[in-house]
């Protein structure tokens, strides 16, 4: 286990955040993604982290679901968004293409990253995340994410459903 992923546990540790751990070859597909999160009841998260010339956005969405990311940029009415730069997700998030999760919203210290989450995201029981490496899953409760982990680091989100990119405020 790299320092990174210690730090992640640790933090969830420390916070109270039960989670059930999983090593498995590293995940290159949402597919493959899909197919861990089936075998252990979990929903499974698709993750990115998008920009626009100002600000950065994290938007958590079901495995399955497309990105579309000319209606993400018209939801935050935004002129154009692209995907973070691998510099970028080291810096703010210390994870790389391939990996991103909301658990490493932990090392956004400077909180520069704003959080959306699908509504059937937030309606799962169970979600699995990468712990900023994609060689590993931790399957943790919704619940636990929306009032305990959240909270820990001062993170609010919006909702939104990404299939028509409404969202509101939490």
């Amino acid at each position: 286990m790299d320092n990174t992923t210690q730090e992640v546990e640790d933090f969830l540790r420390t916070h109270n955040i039960p989670f059930k751990a999983l090593n498995h070859l590293p995940i290159t597909t949402c597919e493959e993604g899909l197919k861990i999160a089936k075998e252990f009841g979990s929903t499974c998260c698709k993750t990115l982290l998008v920009k626009n010339k100002k600000q950065f956005f994290l938007f958590v969405i079901p495995g399955e679901e497309r990105f579309n990311a000319k209606q993400a940029a018209a939801f935050l009415k935004s002129s154009h968004l692209s995907f973070a730069s691998p510099e970028d997700l080291s810096r703010l998030m210390h994870t790389f293409p391939g990996a991103v999760s909301l658990l490493g919203l932990i090392f956004d210290q400077n909180k520069e990253i704003s959080l959306y989450i699908d509504s059937r995201i937030l309606n799962a029981e169970h979600i699995d995340c990468h712990p900023c490496t994609n060689d590993r899953s931790l399957i943790l409760s919704v619940k636990d994410v929306l009032e305990k982990f959240l909270p820990s680091l001062g993170v609010s989100y919006f909702e939104f459903q990404s299939g028509s990119l409404n969202g509101e405020s939490k």
